[in-house]
């Protein structure tokens, strides 16, 4: 499994700064693609927490590398929102998301960058 390949998934949320409850529409070992209506700016450094089925939140820190502006898709396959680069991820953690995506069925798999 390449830190690029991509898993659509459902029931996956993080959360910026203990606010907003944001859906993740997919999920990498090196990032992911948040659904929002209220962005962070792109090139912003950002701490998540996500939240996987059945585990405490898992704390990740990264850099949002794109927007998904409704007016301007970049993928119009995908809700507003915006794309996260993991920087920085405890190792345990790592190996969570890793097992998480070895879980989920081959459908869910998608080996394109988003």
């Amino acid at each position: 499994m390449k830190a690029t390949d991509r898993f659509f998934v459902e029931g996956v949320t993080c959360t910026r700064d203990a606010s907003e409850r944001m859906p993740v529409a997919n999920l990498s070992v090196g990032g992911l693609f948040a659904a929002t209506s209220t962005p962070p700016l792109k090139g912003q450094l950002v701490a998540l927490d996500l939240s996987l089925a059945g585990r405490a939140p898992l704390r990740l820190m990264g850099k949002v590398t794109w927007v998904n502006d409704p007016a301007r898709p970049k993928a119009a396959h995908l809700p507003q929102g915006f794309g996260f680069k993991i920087t920085e991820i405890a190792f345990p953690d790592k190996l969570a998301i890793l097992d998480f995506l070895k879980r989920l069925g081959p459908n869910a798999a998608r080996t394109r960058e988003t």
